[in-house]
This record gives structure tokens, sequence and C-alpha cells, in this order.
């Protein structure tokens, strides 16, 4: 049984990956509501979307490489929409992104320009994902 901090998350999947987007999908279900995005600028255009119905998300993951517009500067984007809509920092959404490359220069991108609130490894797995959200405080 999972212990989830209040009632279910509203999660955004952020992949371009049909196979990395499908599993993530499926081990995040158990969290809480789950939509998928193919890129960034999908993922902006949802998230905004969420904000303006009263129905923000509360984690979102998001993969760095992407067509149309990478996840950095997506997440980079979520935030300003954030700031427009008066959302305060203590209620922003977890961005936590996702790569298969680890080398400190991503990382550093990733908390820099991305914004994020914490960085995964793929391919991810239950257990890491588990960690992670406990990390960023989503799970008890």
């Amino acid at each position: 049984m999972l212990n989830i901090k209040g009632d279910d998350m509203r999660i955004l999947v952020t992949e371009d990956d049909y196979v990395s987007r499908y599993a993530l999908t499926i081990m995040l279900r158990g969290y809480g509501d789950v939509d998928v995005a193919v890129d960034g600028a999908e993922s902006l255009k949802a998230f905004r979307l969420a904000l303006e119905e009263g129905k923000a998300y509360d984690l979102v993951f998001m993969d760095i490489m992407m067509p149309k517009m990478d996840g950095l500067e997506a997440s980079r984007k979520i935030r300003e929409t954030e700031k427009q809509y008066g959302v305060v920092p203590r209620n922003e959404a977890k961005i936590i992104i996702t790569t298969a490359m680890c080398d400190p220069r991503t990382v550093f991108k990733a908390f820099n320009k991305g914004q994020a609130t914490e960085f995964m490894v793929k391919p991810c797995e239950a257990t890491s994902i588990r960690e992670t959200l406990a990390r960023v405080g989503s799970v008890a």
C-alpha cells in the first residue's frame, strides 16, 4: 500500500519515447492521475490548461531531449507560467527531470536552467521513483 500525502496527485509525464512514456505511466498510476505529453510544447500547453481549470499538476516528469521544445526549456517555461498564475514557490509543481545522461553538466543544467526539483537517470524503476517522490515530499 502506498502512503500518498493528501489526495491523489495529478501527474504529467512528458516523454517522446513511447516505451519510456508507457513505463512511467504504469509505474506512476498508483500515486494519482497521470496525463502524458510527447514533447515540451505539448507539456507546457497541458500545464497551462490545468492551471486555468484550477487542477494544477503536483508532479511533472520531464525528459530532457525531445523535439519541438526540450525539457529544460519546457521546465523553465512551466516555472514562468506558475509565476504568471500567482503560484507561490511552496505550491509549485515538483519537476523531476528524467534523462539517460548522468554527467555533471547535464545535472547542473537540469537544476539551473530547468529549475528542476529533482533529477532521475533512466531507465526509471519503481523503487527509484518511490525514493525520488519521498525526497521531494510527495510520499511519506
